[in-house]
């Protein structure tokens, strides 16, 4: 708390300058789940299709309706829709949108949303794909017919192995959560071990998908009275010991801080993410934002997932809006790993591999997640 905050020093936030790619490196295959697969949500992939900016480094593969697709985009009067179809999506290249379906008609009678789920899980995991953009689904409905289905982000970590866990995208806030003020052991569920490792999870994910070199990070308090401006002492007893020694060993982590009090202060501006240890300090943080300028991302994975937020009503513009940010965001973020990619892997090569770029005028510019969520 009395440590003085570094300002600006090291801070390298990446704003979308993408690595540019040569003829020969593979363009960002990007999967894409069109929700519910209702007319409006295909709408708004039509939409989103048409607008040629959006996928000028990116193979956008749509895993739903091909059909539905050109429909919705005679509706909404664009003409020029002619996706691919595709079932196999191993060796296709290209730039034109595909659409994945089963090979046979019987097949495509009997998908619904949990089975294209699993398809494009699949492909995550064979490595197919890089991203996941997924519109909002009711996971209600679904685990009414697959009790085993806990929900989107779930399913995509359970493919892979590490500490995969949820981010809230606003604006320039990034968010994190442990545990809900609603679990009964959530005080025990906080241990010095759980805080610490995903302070540094969330460390090393602003370095590596958000190129913010040394990035700061506030903790908030582990007060289960949302209302309350102080911080108990039980939770400072926790956080503090790790706070202090993970800024000891260089890592800028401020805390822990009161929620109500440190948001409605300027101090939040200050930091690159926040980690809560509640979901509900979470809410409290993005109560008067827009839906639309909402995402969730599944940090920690070796692939890219981000989950669009639902929006209120049919406003087509404004679910646009919200695809194409989550669209581009995740574009930012391959093109950000891949930078890093190239400056850890070889560091002493990498000079030569912009002399290289200069040269060639031809290049174009799981279950614990659940637990955390009950």
């Amino acid at each position: 708390m009395e440590k003085e905050m570094h300002k600006g020093g090291g801070r390298s936030e990446f704003r979308g300058t993408r690595p540019q790619k040569t003829e020969k490196e593979e363009r960002l295959r990007i999967g894409i789940t069109p929700g519910e697969g209702l007319d409006f949500d295909y709408e708004i992939l039509a939409r989103l299709f048409a607008d040629t900016s959006a996928f000028e480094t990116a193979l956008p593969f749509v895993y739903g309706s091909a059909k539905k697709l050109m429909e919705a985009a005679r509706r909404i009067g664009i003409s020029e829709a002619n996706p691919l179809v595709q079932h196999n999506i191993v060796d296709v290249k290209g730039r034109r949108v595909q659409v994945v379906e089963p090979e046979r008609p019987e097949d495509a009678s009997e998908r619904d949303i949990y089975s294209i789920f699993q398809e494009v899980v699949a492909d995550l995991k064979g490595g197919h794909l890089r991203a996941l953009v997924s519109m909002p689904i009711n996971e209600g409905n679904v685990r009414q017919k697959y009790p085993d289905f806990k929900n989107q982000a779930v399913s995509v970590a359970s493919a892979f192995p590490g500490n995969p866990f949820r981010m809230l995208l606003c604006e320039n806030l990034r968010l994190s959560f442990l545990t809900t003020v609603r679990r009964e052991d959530s005080e025990s569920y906080l241990s010095n071990q759980r805080i610490e490792q995903r302070i540094r999870d969330l460390y090393r994910t602003l370095q590596m998908d958000f190129s913010i070199t040394t990035p700061r990070i506030a903790v908030l308090g582990m007060n289960k009275d949302l209302q309350s401006d102080r911080i108990t002492l039980p939770g400072t007893q926790r956080i503090m010991p790790v706070v202090n020694s993970l800024f000891e060993s260089g890592m800028p982590v401020f805390g822990p801080f009161p929620a109500r009090a440190f948001l409605a202060s300027q101090d939040i501006r200050a930091f690159d993410a926040i980690l809560c240890m509640y979901k509900e300090q979470m809410e409290m943080c993005i109560e008067n934002r827009r839906r639309e300028d909402m995402c969730y991302f599944t940090a920690s994975l070796p692939v890219i997932h981000i989950e669009t937020m639902p929006v209120a009503g049919d406003d087509l513009d404004t679910a646009f809006r919200s695809m194409f940010r989550a669209v581009c965001l995740a574009m930012d973020m391959d093109a950000a790993r891949q930078q890093n990619r190239l400056l850890t892997e070889n560091p002493l090569g990498y000079a030569n591999y912009r002399s290289n770029r200069r040269e060639n005028k031809d290049d174009d510019v799981s279950e614990r997640m659940l637990a955390e969520e009950q």
